[in-house]
């Protein structure tokens, strides 16, 4: 027994933090890899022409 509990109800609420930061490593993964193949030439230059308006 871990602080008064059995073993698997222990790990069965300690555990979530670790599959959290497993899930925010996977979902960072699959967003890069979207990320890197988007084109983002059109939004640069949209963001360029807003400066240039506003000067």
């Amino acid at each position: 027994m871990i602080i008064g509990l059995p073993i698997s109800t222990f790990l069965g609420i300690m555990i979530w933090p670790f599959i959290y930061i497993a899930l925010a490593f996977v979902v960072y993964g699959v967003m890069k890899k979207q990320d890197d193949e988007i084109d983002d030439a059109e939004f640069e230059q949209s963001i360029k022409g807003r400066r240039g308006a506003a000067e």
